[in-house]
Protein backbone atom coordinates (compact mmCIF):
# COMPACT_ATOMS: atom_id res chain seq x y z
CA UNK A 1 0.00 0.00 0.00
CA UNK A 2 2.51 1.80 0.39
CA UNK A 3 4.57 1.42 -2.56
CA UNK A 4 1.61 2.13 -4.34
CA UNK A 5 0.69 5.61 -2.39
CA UNK A 6 4.07 6.80 -3.32
CA UNK A 7 4.20 5.48 -7.16
CA UNK A 8 0.59 7.26 -7.69
CA UNK A 9 1.62 10.87 -5.54
CA UNK A 10 4.76 11.29 -7.37
CA UNK A 11 2.45 12.84 -10.60
CA UNK A 12 0.02 14.81 -8.56
CA UNK A 13 2.91 16.58 -6.78
CA UNK A 14 4.66 17.29 -10.27
CA UNK A 15 1.02 18.59 -11.19
CA UNK A 16 0.75 20.65 -8.48
CA UNK A 17 4.26 22.36 -8.75
CA UNK A 18 3.19 22.99 -12.42
CA UNK A 19 0.17 24.79 -11.61
CA UNK A 20 1.89 26.85 -9.01
CA UNK A 21 5.17 27.89 -11.00
CA UNK A 22 2.30 28.71 -13.98
CA UNK A 23 0.66 30.49 -10.93
CA UNK A 24 3.41 32.59 -9.99
CA UNK A 25 4.59 33.33 -13.82
CA UNK A 26 1.16 34.62 -14.00
CA UNK A 27 1.48 37.07 -10.98
CA UNK A 28 4.92 38.24 -12.01
CA UNK A 29 3.70 38.98 -15.35
CA UNK A 30 0.78 40.56 -14.32
CA UNK A 31 3.12 42.82 -12.15
CA UNK A 32 5.33 43.24 -14.53
CA UNK A 33 2.41 44.86 -16.87
CA UNK A 34 1.22 46.95 -14.03
CA UNK A 35 4.82 48.25 -13.57
CA UNK A 36 4.68 49.33 -16.92
CA UNK A 37 1.15 50.67 -17.20
CA UNK A 38 2.39 52.64 -14.18
CA UNK A 39 5.42 53.62 -15.66
CA UNK A 40 3.92 54.56 -19.30
CA UNK A 41 1.06 57.04 -17.57
CA UNK A 42 4.07 58.61 -15.23
CA UNK A 43 5.82 59.48 -18.84
CA UNK A 44 2.37 60.34 -20.11
CA UNK A 45 1.71 63.13 -17.17
CA UNK A 46 5.67 64.18 -17.56
CA UNK A 47 4.97 64.64 -21.05
CA UNK A 48 1.36 66.01 -20.78
CA UNK A 49 2.78 68.71 -17.59
CA UNK A 50 5.91 69.88 -19.99
CA UNK A 51 3.23 70.72 -22.92
CA UNK A 52 1.40 72.29 -20.58
CA UNK A 53 3.87 74.61 -19.25
CA UNK A 54 5.60 74.49 -22.57
CA UNK A 55 1.82 76.14 -23.84
CA UNK A 56 2.01 78.33 -21.00
CA UNK A 57 5.50 79.95 -21.84
CA UNK A 58 4.03 80.88 -25.31
CA UNK A 59 0.60 82.13 -24.25
CA UNK A 60 2.78 84.44 -21.41
CA UNK A 61 5.49 85.46 -24.53
CA UNK A 62 2.74 86.09 -26.91
CA UNK A 63 1.06 88.11 -24.70
CA UNK A 64 4.34 89.83 -23.65
CA UNK A 65 4.98 90.82 -27.53
CA UNK A 66 1.34 91.72 -27.75
CA UNK A 67 1.58 94.39 -25.13
CA UNK A 68 4.71 96.00 -26.74
CA UNK A 69 6.59 95.26 -30.00
CA UNK A 70 10.13 96.49 -30.16
CA UNK A 71 10.88 97.19 -33.44
CA UNK A 72 14.70 96.86 -34.57
CA UNK A 73 14.90 97.64 -38.00
CA UNK A 74 15.32 101.46 -38.69
CA UNK A 75 13.92 102.53 -42.02
CA UNK A 76 16.24 103.33 -44.73
CA UNK A 77 15.85 107.23 -44.65
CA UNK A 78 16.66 107.40 -41.21
CA UNK A 79 20.43 106.80 -41.81
CA UNK A 80 20.73 110.28 -42.43
CA UNK A 81 20.15 111.29 -39.47
CA UNK A 82 21.93 108.54 -37.91
CA UNK A 83 25.10 109.66 -39.72
CA UNK A 84 24.40 113.66 -39.14
CA UNK A 85 24.90 112.36 -35.03
CA UNK A 86 27.75 110.78 -35.41
CA UNK A 87 29.65 112.96 -37.48
CA UNK A 88 29.25 115.47 -34.79
CA UNK A 89 31.76 115.37 -31.95
CA UNK A 90 30.01 114.97 -28.69
CA UNK A 91 32.72 117.11 -27.15
CA UNK A 92 31.15 120.56 -25.99
CA UNK A 93 32.58 122.59 -29.13
CA UNK A 94 31.25 124.97 -32.04
CA UNK A 95 30.13 122.06 -33.81
CA UNK A 96 28.35 120.64 -31.56
CA UNK A 97 26.00 123.59 -31.69
CA UNK A 98 25.07 122.62 -35.32
CA UNK A 99 23.78 119.29 -34.92
CA UNK A 100 19.93 118.43 -34.52
CA UNK A 101 19.03 117.39 -31.06
CA UNK A 102 16.61 114.35 -31.10
CA UNK A 103 13.95 114.08 -29.18
CA UNK A 104 12.04 110.62 -28.19
CA UNK A 105 8.83 110.38 -27.34
CA UNK A 106 8.79 107.10 -25.19
CA UNK A 107 5.88 105.90 -24.46
CA UNK A 108 2.45 106.97 -26.35
CA UNK A 109 -0.25 109.79 -24.82
CA UNK A 110 -3.19 108.20 -24.30
CA UNK A 111 -3.10 105.77 -26.90
CA UNK A 112 -1.52 108.31 -29.35
CA UNK A 113 1.85 107.28 -30.53
CA UNK A 114 2.82 110.29 -31.77
CA UNK A 115 1.25 112.84 -29.00
CA UNK A 116 -1.58 114.56 -31.57
CA UNK A 117 1.81 115.38 -34.23
CA UNK A 118 0.94 114.64 -37.85
CA UNK A 119 3.50 112.26 -38.36
CA UNK A 120 5.90 109.50 -36.33
CA UNK A 121 8.79 111.76 -37.53
CA UNK A 122 8.63 116.00 -37.25
CA UNK A 123 11.78 117.33 -38.62
CA UNK A 124 13.35 121.19 -38.40
CA UNK A 125 11.14 122.02 -40.78
CA UNK A 126 8.17 121.52 -39.05
CA UNK A 127 9.32 123.14 -35.94
CA UNK A 128 9.99 126.20 -38.04
CA UNK A 129 6.78 126.36 -40.80
CA UNK A 130 4.38 124.72 -37.97
CA UNK A 131 5.07 125.03 -34.92
CA UNK A 132 6.91 128.60 -35.64
CA UNK A 133 9.80 127.83 -32.83
CA UNK A 134 12.44 130.27 -32.26
CA UNK A 135 14.71 127.31 -32.18
CA UNK A 136 13.79 124.49 -34.83
CA UNK A 137 17.05 122.53 -35.51
CA UNK A 138 15.36 119.59 -33.68
CA UNK A 139 13.80 116.18 -34.48
CA UNK A 140 10.96 114.62 -32.66
CA UNK A 141 10.06 111.03 -33.32
CA UNK A 142 8.48 108.10 -31.11
CA UNK A 143 10.70 105.87 -32.97
CA UNK A 144 13.38 103.68 -30.69
CA UNK A 145 14.89 102.45 -33.50
CA UNK A 146 15.55 105.82 -35.34
CA UNK A 147 19.20 105.15 -33.67
CA UNK A 148 21.32 102.14 -32.97
CA UNK A 149 21.87 102.98 -29.25
CA UNK A 150 19.08 104.54 -27.06
CA UNK A 151 21.90 106.65 -25.30
CA UNK A 152 22.25 108.33 -28.53
CA UNK A 153 18.98 110.56 -28.39
CA UNK A 154 19.60 113.94 -26.56
CA UNK A 155 15.93 113.75 -24.60
CA UNK A 156 13.36 111.57 -23.99
CA UNK A 157 10.02 112.20 -23.07
CA UNK A 158 7.45 110.03 -20.53
CA UNK A 159 4.01 110.39 -20.37
CA UNK A 160 3.13 109.48 -17.04
CA UNK A 161 -0.73 109.60 -17.00
CA UNK A 162 -0.45 105.78 -17.79
CA UNK A 163 1.23 102.65 -16.97
CA UNK A 164 4.95 102.64 -19.10
CA UNK A 165 5.00 99.63 -21.10
CA UNK A 166 5.64 96.10 -19.55
CA UNK A 167 8.57 95.13 -21.86
CA UNK A 168 11.39 97.82 -22.22
CA UNK A 169 9.42 99.85 -19.43
CA UNK A 170 12.71 102.33 -19.45
CA UNK A 171 15.56 102.76 -21.51
CA UNK A 172 18.42 99.93 -20.29
CA UNK A 173 20.73 102.56 -20.93
CA UNK A 174 21.54 105.90 -20.09
CA UNK A 175 23.88 108.58 -21.58
CA UNK A 176 25.09 111.19 -19.21
CA UNK A 177 24.05 113.80 -21.44
CA UNK A 178 20.56 112.71 -21.91
CA UNK A 179 17.50 114.47 -20.43
CA UNK A 180 14.64 112.54 -19.07
CA UNK A 181 11.52 114.70 -19.38
CA UNK A 182 8.44 113.80 -16.90
CA UNK A 183 5.35 115.13 -18.84
CA UNK A 184 1.75 115.34 -17.91
CA UNK A 185 -1.40 116.93 -18.58
CA UNK A 186 -3.68 115.33 -15.75
CA UNK A 187 -4.17 116.20 -12.08
CA UNK A 188 -1.95 114.28 -9.41
CA UNK A 189 -4.87 111.80 -8.72
CA UNK A 190 -4.87 110.33 -12.09
CA UNK A 191 -0.85 109.37 -12.27
CA UNK A 192 -1.10 105.82 -13.55
CA UNK A 193 1.86 104.52 -12.20
CA UNK A 194 4.46 104.69 -8.66
CA UNK A 195 6.46 107.51 -8.45
CA UNK A 196 8.31 106.72 -5.96
CA UNK A 197 10.14 103.93 -7.96
CA UNK A 198 11.39 107.05 -9.82
CA UNK A 199 13.85 108.84 -8.03
CA UNK A 200 16.84 110.61 -9.16
CA UNK A 201 15.11 109.48 -13.21
CA UNK A 202 14.01 113.01 -14.41
CA UNK A 203 16.02 115.80 -15.07
CA UNK A 204 13.05 118.45 -16.44
CA UNK A 205 9.21 118.60 -15.83
CA UNK A 206 6.88 119.51 -18.37
CA UNK A 207 3.24 119.68 -16.87
CA UNK A 208 0.80 122.72 -17.08
CA UNK A 209 2.09 123.55 -13.27
CA UNK A 210 3.71 126.82 -13.33
CA UNK A 211 6.50 125.95 -11.32
CA UNK A 212 7.24 122.98 -13.89
CA UNK A 213 10.70 123.61 -16.01
CA UNK A 214 8.65 124.01 -19.25
CA UNK A 215 4.74 124.67 -18.91
CA UNK A 216 2.25 122.90 -21.45
CA UNK A 217 -0.62 124.56 -21.34
CA UNK A 218 -4.08 124.18 -23.37
CA UNK A 219 -3.64 127.89 -24.33
CA UNK A 220 -2.04 131.06 -23.76
CA UNK A 221 -3.89 134.48 -24.05
CA UNK A 222 -1.64 136.99 -26.51
CA UNK A 223 -1.81 140.47 -26.49
CA UNK A 224 -3.21 141.34 -29.76
CA UNK A 225 -1.36 144.39 -30.28
CA UNK A 226 2.35 143.72 -29.08
CA UNK A 227 1.94 139.71 -29.71
CA UNK A 228 3.57 139.51 -26.35
CA UNK A 229 1.91 136.28 -24.18
CA UNK A 230 0.80 136.62 -21.22
CA UNK A 231 2.49 134.57 -18.48
CA UNK A 232 1.10 132.82 -15.59
CA UNK A 233 3.28 135.30 -13.21
CA UNK A 234 1.60 136.18 -9.48
CA UNK A 235 0.31 139.48 -11.07
CA UNK A 236 0.09 139.17 -14.40
CA UNK A 237 -0.03 142.67 -16.58
CA UNK A 238 -3.60 142.74 -18.11
CA UNK A 239 -5.29 145.59 -19.44
CA UNK A 240 -8.19 147.87 -17.08
CA UNK A 241 -11.75 146.66 -17.65
CA UNK A 242 -13.63 148.99 -19.39
CA UNK A 243 -16.73 150.60 -17.83
CA UNK A 244 -18.85 149.78 -20.59
CA UNK A 245 -18.01 147.49 -23.49
CA UNK A 246 -20.58 146.92 -26.57
CA UNK A 247 -20.00 143.27 -28.72
CA UNK A 248 -22.07 143.20 -31.91
CA UNK A 249 -21.99 139.55 -31.98
CA UNK A 250 -23.56 139.22 -28.61
CA UNK A 251 -26.27 142.05 -28.79
CA UNK A 252 -27.55 140.15 -32.11
CA UNK A 253 -27.90 136.73 -30.01
CA UNK A 254 -28.97 138.53 -26.64
CA UNK A 255 -32.60 137.99 -27.59
CA UNK A 256 -32.43 134.61 -28.41
CA UNK A 257 -30.29 133.81 -24.73
CA UNK A 258 -33.26 133.22 -22.78
CA UNK A 259 -31.44 130.36 -21.15
CA UNK A 260 -29.54 130.13 -17.92
CA UNK A 261 -26.80 127.92 -17.45
CA UNK A 262 -25.60 124.37 -19.50
CA UNK A 263 -23.18 121.89 -18.19
CA UNK A 264 -21.73 119.09 -20.27
CA UNK A 265 -20.76 116.54 -17.89
CA UNK A 266 -19.17 112.71 -18.45
CA UNK A 267 -17.64 112.13 -14.35
CA UNK A 268 -20.25 111.96 -12.15
CA UNK A 269 -18.91 111.67 -8.92
CA UNK A 270 -15.88 113.77 -7.95
CA UNK A 271 -13.07 114.84 -5.68
CA UNK A 272 -14.17 118.21 -6.23
CA UNK A 273 -17.89 117.81 -5.56
CA UNK A 274 -19.05 119.72 -8.18
CA UNK A 275 -21.94 117.71 -8.82
CA UNK A 276 -23.18 118.69 -5.24
CA UNK A 277 -22.17 121.94 -6.00
CA UNK A 278 -24.32 122.15 -9.18
CA UNK A 279 -27.53 120.25 -7.15
CA UNK A 280 -27.40 122.94 -4.84
CA UNK A 281 -27.21 125.98 -7.71
CA UNK A 282 -30.64 124.18 -9.01
CA UNK A 283 -32.52 125.13 -6.17
CA UNK A 284 -32.01 128.37 -7.68
CA UNK A 285 -31.60 129.19 -10.81
CA UNK A 286 -32.34 126.35 -13.72
CA UNK A 287 -28.92 124.17 -15.37
CA UNK A 288 -29.19 121.94 -17.73
CA UNK A 289 -27.24 118.91 -17.57
CA UNK A 290 -25.64 117.13 -20.75
CA UNK A 291 -24.16 114.03 -20.78
CA UNK A 292 -23.84 110.87 -18.79
CA UNK A 293 -24.52 112.73 -15.54
CA UNK A 294 -28.24 114.72 -16.39
CA UNK A 295 -31.48 114.00 -18.52
CA UNK A 296 -29.88 116.15 -21.52
CA UNK A 297 -27.75 114.69 -24.58
CA UNK A 298 -25.69 116.74 -27.21
CA UNK A 299 -22.71 115.18 -28.30
CA UNK A 300 -19.90 117.44 -27.07
CA UNK A 301 -18.00 119.71 -29.49
CA UNK A 302 -20.56 119.22 -32.13
CA UNK A 303 -21.73 122.23 -33.83
CA UNK A 304 -25.22 121.68 -32.80
CA UNK A 305 -23.74 121.65 -29.11
CA UNK A 306 -21.93 124.74 -30.01
CA UNK A 307 -24.96 126.60 -31.78
CA UNK A 308 -26.98 126.38 -28.38
CA UNK A 309 -24.10 127.53 -25.93
CA UNK A 310 -23.66 130.66 -28.56
CA UNK A 311 -27.18 131.43 -28.86
CA UNK A 312 -29.55 129.90 -26.58
CA UNK A 313 -27.81 130.05 -23.02
CA UNK A 314 -26.17 132.80 -21.09
CA UNK A 315 -23.71 130.55 -18.35
CA UNK A 316 -21.65 127.52 -18.96
CA UNK A 317 -20.66 125.54 -15.71
CA UNK A 318 -17.10 125.24 -16.40
CA UNK A 319 -16.27 123.23 -13.01
CA UNK A 320 -13.09 120.84 -12.64
CA UNK A 321 -12.97 117.53 -11.46
CA UNK A 322 -10.06 117.95 -8.75
CA UNK A 323 -8.86 121.57 -7.14
CA UNK A 324 -5.60 121.01 -7.78
CA UNK A 325 -2.94 124.13 -8.43
CA UNK A 326 -2.99 125.61 -11.60
CA UNK A 327 -5.39 122.89 -12.87
CA UNK A 328 -7.42 124.15 -15.94
CA UNK A 329 -8.45 121.40 -18.92
CA UNK A 330 -8.94 122.42 -22.22
CA UNK A 331 -12.65 122.67 -21.85
CA UNK A 332 -12.57 126.12 -20.28
CA UNK A 333 -10.55 127.56 -23.24
CA UNK A 334 -12.61 126.05 -26.00
CA UNK A 335 -16.00 128.27 -23.64
CA UNK A 336 -14.04 131.34 -24.09
CA UNK A 337 -13.83 131.05 -27.66
CA UNK A 338 -17.54 130.83 -27.38
CA UNK A 339 -20.42 133.72 -27.02
CA UNK A 340 -20.86 132.75 -23.38
CA UNK A 341 -19.48 133.49 -20.37
CA UNK A 342 -17.72 130.54 -18.17
CA UNK A 343 -18.38 129.82 -14.45
CA UNK A 344 -15.13 128.27 -13.08
CA UNK A 345 -14.44 125.83 -10.09
CA UNK A 346 -11.02 124.69 -9.41
CA UNK A 347 -7.86 124.54 -7.55
CA UNK A 348 -6.21 127.40 -10.03
CA UNK A 349 -5.64 130.90 -9.51
CA UNK A 350 -7.95 131.88 -12.64
CA UNK A 351 -6.39 135.72 -12.29
CA UNK A 352 -2.76 134.10 -13.55
CA UNK A 353 -4.06 132.48 -16.33
CA UNK A 354 -7.28 134.87 -17.80
CA UNK A 355 -8.54 138.32 -18.40
CA UNK A 356 -10.08 139.54 -15.38
CA UNK A 357 -14.14 139.90 -15.03
CA UNK A 358 -14.45 137.29 -18.01
CA UNK A 359 -15.37 135.08 -16.01
CA UNK A 360 -17.23 134.31 -13.09
CA UNK A 361 -15.24 132.34 -10.09
CA UNK A 362 -17.69 130.20 -7.71
CA UNK A 363 -15.00 130.68 -4.77
CA UNK A 364 -15.86 134.84 -4.80
CA UNK A 365 -18.96 133.88 -3.34
CA UNK A 366 -19.80 132.53 0.27
CA UNK A 367 -22.59 130.31 -0.59
CA UNK A 368 -24.43 128.81 -3.49
CA UNK A 369 -27.65 131.22 -2.78
CA UNK A 370 -25.11 134.41 -3.30
CA UNK A 371 -23.39 133.05 -6.81
CA UNK A 372 -27.42 132.35 -8.06
CA UNK A 373 -28.31 135.64 -7.13
CA UNK A 374 -25.27 137.68 -9.10
CA UNK A 375 -26.11 135.29 -12.44
CA UNK A 376 -29.98 136.17 -11.93
CA UNK A 377 -28.43 139.91 -11.91
CA UNK A 378 -26.47 139.14 -15.14
CA UNK A 379 -29.04 137.25 -16.75
CA UNK A 380 -31.46 140.51 -16.66
CA UNK A 381 -28.82 143.07 -17.44
CA UNK A 382 -27.34 142.83 -21.02
CA UNK A 383 -24.78 145.98 -20.47
CA UNK A 384 -23.05 144.18 -17.77
CA UNK A 385 -23.62 141.23 -19.23
CA UNK A 386 -21.84 142.51 -22.33
CA UNK A 387 -19.17 143.78 -20.47
CA UNK A 388 -17.82 140.15 -19.88
CA UNK A 389 -16.44 139.88 -23.24
CA UNK A 390 -14.15 143.79 -23.34
CA UNK A 391 -10.99 140.85 -23.38
CA UNK A 392 -11.68 140.36 -27.09
CA UNK A 393 -10.27 143.48 -28.68
CA UNK A 394 -7.11 143.11 -26.76
CA UNK A 395 -6.57 139.63 -26.93
CA UNK A 396 -6.76 135.84 -28.66
CA UNK A 397 -5.88 132.54 -27.96
CA UNK A 398 -2.93 130.65 -29.51
CA UNK A 399 -1.58 127.08 -28.87
CA UNK A 400 1.97 127.44 -28.29
CA UNK A 401 3.71 123.86 -28.63
CA UNK A 402 6.28 123.02 -24.95
CA UNK A 403 8.29 121.17 -27.99
CA UNK A 404 9.60 124.49 -28.88
CA UNK A 405 10.77 125.37 -25.37
CA UNK A 406 12.33 122.52 -24.99
CA UNK A 407 14.31 122.21 -28.61
CA UNK A 408 15.53 125.67 -27.42
CA UNK A 409 16.67 124.34 -24.08
CA UNK A 410 18.61 121.29 -26.28
CA UNK A 411 20.34 123.85 -27.95
CA UNK A 412 21.30 125.98 -24.69
CA UNK A 413 25.37 125.72 -24.35
CA UNK A 414 25.98 122.64 -22.09
CA UNK A 415 22.51 121.89 -21.63
CA UNK A 416 23.06 118.47 -20.32
CA UNK A 417 24.72 120.11 -17.08
CA UNK A 418 21.23 119.56 -15.00
CA UNK A 419 20.58 122.87 -12.83
CA UNK A 420 18.21 120.61 -10.96
CA UNK A 421 17.38 117.90 -9.28
CA UNK A 422 14.09 115.92 -9.15
CA UNK A 423 15.84 113.46 -6.24
CA UNK A 424 12.04 112.75 -5.01
CA UNK A 425 9.94 113.52 -8.34
CA UNK A 426 6.76 112.01 -5.98
CA UNK A 427 6.96 114.66 -3.52
CA UNK A 428 7.30 117.65 -5.99
CA UNK A 429 3.86 116.22 -7.95
CA UNK A 430 1.82 115.45 -5.29
CA UNK A 431 2.67 117.20 -1.83
CA UNK A 432 0.23 120.33 -1.47
CA UNK A 433 -0.71 120.01 -5.24
CA UNK A 434 -4.45 119.59 -4.71
CA UNK A 435 -6.71 120.79 -1.97
CA UNK A 436 -10.24 118.81 -0.81
CA UNK A 437 -12.21 121.51 0.49
CA UNK A 438 -13.72 124.11 -1.01
CA UNK A 439 -14.16 128.33 -0.33
CA UNK A 440 -18.14 128.21 -1.06
CA UNK A 441 -20.54 126.30 1.61
CA UNK A 442 -22.96 124.14 -0.63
Amino acid sequence: MDMFATSQGEPLLRKNTSAAIIENDNIRANAIQIERYEQMQLKRKCRTKALLILLTCLCVTGFLTWLYIDHTVPEFNQYRLVKSFEETSLSNNSGDSDRPRIILLWNSFFGDERWSLPDDLIDPAYFHNKLQCPVSNCILTNKRDLFPQIEMYDAILFHTAQPFPVINSVPSKRSSRQLYIFALMEPPGETKHILSDEKDFYNLTMTYRTDSDIIWAYNWFVDKESGMRILPTEYPKWRPVPNIYNDTAIWELWPNKTKMAAWFVSHCETLSRREELTAELQKYIDVDIYGKCGPMSCKNGSPECDRLLDEEYKFYFSFENSLCTDYITEKLYKIMNRNIIPVVYGGANYNQFLPPHSYINVEDFSTAAELADYLQYLAANSIEYMRYFWWRQHYELRFYAPFCELCQRLHQPQYYLKTQSYSDIEKWWLKGSCRFKSRIKF
